[in-house]
């Protein structure tokens, strides 16, 4: 994982009302970050894993959104992707401050320098 996308995880993963977030590299590689016990890294892993199943059965190619939200009766996940193969997921508490940076974060990743 390169140093830049471990920072900007990291310091994304301290907001409060975060629950977990996790950064699928192109190489299929997995880097998670959870402050939920109930949640933890390996489940975060697990979802991210399997998103591409999920989506392919929900969007087609041609419409599958740059990300996603994924309403819950506790929270909501938020997957960002990008062109480049970088994969993002925020779990997020309902209610939460963290809610409200979604869309912000979304644009920020999809604009990040990564190595691939």
């Amino acid at each position: 994982m390169s140093d830049s996308a471990l920072q900007w995880l990291t310091e994304r993963a301290s907001q409060p009302g975060t629950l977990a977030c996790g950064l699928r590299r192109p190489d299929g590689n997995f880097v998670c970050h959870s402050v939920e016990e109930t949640l933890p890294a390996a489940t975060i892993e697990n979802i991210l894993g399997h998103f591409d199943s999920i989506a392919g059965a929900v969007f087609t190619e041609a419409s599958a959104p740059c990300w996603s939200t994924w309403a819950f009766e506790q929270g909501q996940v938020r997957f960002v992707d990008r062109a480049d193969g970088w994969r993002l997921a925020l779990v997020i508490r309902n209610g939460a401050d963290a809610a409200l940076t979604l869309d912000p974060l979304s644009v920020e990743f999809l604009s990040l320098q990564l190595e691939s």
